[in-house]
């Protein structure tokens, strides 16, 4: 497979979680790729694996988030992928991003029953709704958190990315989580962070032409609440977006819950699954002695 265009423009595939295509669209925007789109890895099928193979040794280049091998079940693991690729092509990783600075008690946990399912109304979860309900309490109490902790907090959101970034060889983003960026949510990054990741894989791939920025927030549709005195103890930048409530869409006029509302029904769904309460009171131990979340 050549340039379907006949332009000599290096012939990239990007694969990865939803952060992957997202990437893919600001690395078009350079006029300096062709791309393939794919599904997200999670998504994959059998048939989507095949397919893929059949890409692989036409790519210029595989940009990728790193995959264990065998994932789901398929050889799509990054390492399992990067092994058909092509005498001479490239392959740039580049990290699994998460960041919880200004998202401080937001966590992903996934269910050990059942690793699909999400909590109710958002898909994630709060741990200060996850403590209250390990306590056999009907409503989250109020929580204050000190100054300190809360940096503390986003230094350690910090270190697990630059752990992932040196472990797996990717990409550097980490320094701009520094800047305490206004994310979505945990894991979907604002346009700028993604702006910076593909200016990186550009300067990896020696891609010529300059990023153009997207029309929208191509992660912004759902935005997470921001507790100010959190933006403010980080003092960090907040969109003019920003809100104390869940928004469920990209536009200004779209349904929001409050995050009492989110609490009462992730409380209900708790009380039904003492074993996801156990999994993420373990999980995230670190994060809710970082906290002070517990006495």
């Amino acid at each position: 497979m050549g340039d379907p265009q006949g332009n000599h423009r290096p012939l990239l595939m990007v694969v990865g979680n939803c952060q992957a295509e997202s990437l893919r669209i600001v690395l078009e925007s350079t006029g300096g790729v062709n791309s393939i789109r794919v599904p997200p890895v999670f998504e994959w099928t059998a048939e989507d694996l095949h397919i893929v193979n059949l890409i692989l040794p036409h790519l210029d280049a595989l940009v990728m988030q790193p995959v264990r091998n065998d994932y789901r079940g398929l050889a799509c693991g990054t390492e399992q992928l990067e092994a058909r690729l092509r005498p001479g092509a490239s392959s740039v990783r580049f990290p699994v991003l998460r960041y919880s600075g200004l998202h401080p008690f937001h966590v992903i946990v996934r269910d050990p029953e059942d690793p699909s399912l999400n909590p109710p109304l958002v898909p994630y979860h709060d741990l200060r709704t996850v403590i209250a309900a390990h306590l056999g309490m009907r409503v989250p109490t109020e929580v204050e958190v000190d100054v300190g902790a809360l940096q503390k907090g986003a230094r350690e959101s910090l270190g697990q990315l630059q752990r992932r970034e040196q472990s797996h060889g990717t990409v550097v983003v980490s320094d701009e989580l520094m800047k305490h960026p206004h994310w979505h949510t945990i894991n979907h990054p604002d346009n700028s962070t993604l702006i910076l990741l593909a200016q990186r894989v550009v300067e990896t791939l020696l891609i010529s032409g300059l990023i153009d920025a997207p029309g929208r927030e191509l992660l912004g549709s759902l935005e997470a609440p921001v507790d100010p005195a959190v933006a403010q103890a980080l003092n960090a930048p907040l969109r003019p977006d920003a809100s104390t409530d869940w928004r469920l869409g990209p536009n200004d006029d779209a349904p929001r819950l409050t995050v009492a509302q989110v609490a009462e029904a992730q409380l209900d769904f708790y009380r039904a699954r003492p074993h996801l309460v156990a999994q993420a009171m373990q999980r995230h131990e670190e994060r809710i002695h970082i906290l002070g979340l517990l006495p």
